[in-house]
């Protein structure tokens, strides 16, 4: 009977990681108790074994509470590593030259509606998040992104502001071509998001206390 418990136990969490394996952002109680089939109290206990052996971790996003792999979090958290994007947006200047702001925003735009495109999941997950899309928006960039802190402000008529903080890149030019990359992204899902053309109102860049400063106001057109 003992054998077969610690079967049963071991098999359950497995499936759990399998499944958070498969998860790009995380996955919240419900969310597995329902593709398991198991009751959330269930799952819940499982969770809380699992984070105890060190093997998953939790995130708290809007309301929810999101669980993943330790062994992956680092990971997912630097999908666009500053190093890396920094590389990236020096080599985007060498190669396009005068045409690279451009080139970047257009990246920007078709990267984050090709997400949302390829992992729809992870899209309603974000729907769950609390505010609107600006907070969404926000809350993506602030968790695949190295050292930035996000926030989202959703004001009347699909109008928002995305404020920036935190390391970009040691040289100026090559900081500005990551931000425009940043600000297609919050383009490109806010009009997938919205269905409408998005029109960036004014654009800020500074200096907070040794960081950059980005505050972006966006409506719908």
């Amino acid at each position: 009977m003992i054998e077969e418990r610690i079967k049963v136990k071991e098999s359950l969490e497995e499936k759990i990681l399998e499944l958070l394996k498969r998860a790009v952002i995380g996955l919240t109680t419900s969310d597995i108790a329902e593709k398991l089939g198991v009751s959330r109290l269930t799952i819940m206990r499982y969770l809380h074994s699992l984070k105890g052996q060190g093997l998953i971790v939790d995130k708290k996003i809007g309301a929810y509470k999101l669980w993943m792999l330790k062994s992956t979090i680092e990971n997912k958290r630097k999908l666009i590593s500053r190093k890396l994007a920094c590389v990236l947006a020096s080599v985007f200047l060498k190669v396009f030259g005068e045409k690279t702001g451009k080139i970047a925003y257009d990246v920007g735009k078709k990267l984050a509606k090709e997400f949302i495109e390829k992992y729809p999941e992870e899209y309603k997950l974000l729907n769950r998040v609390k505010g609107g899309p600006f907070t969404k928006i926000a809350t993506a960039i602030e968790f695949i992104s190295e050292g930035l802190k996000v926030n989202g402000i959703d004001l009347e008529e699909d109008r928002g502001i995305i404020h920036i903080v935190g390391s970009f890149c040691e040289d100026d030019v090559v900081s500005r071509i990551l931000i425009i990359l940043l600000k297609g992204s919050v383009v490109g899902f806010l009009e997938k998001e919205i269905n409408r053309p998005i029109k960036v109102i004014s654009e800020k860049v500074g200096r907070k206390n040794g960081n950059l400063e980005v505050i972006l106001e966006l409506k719908a057109e």
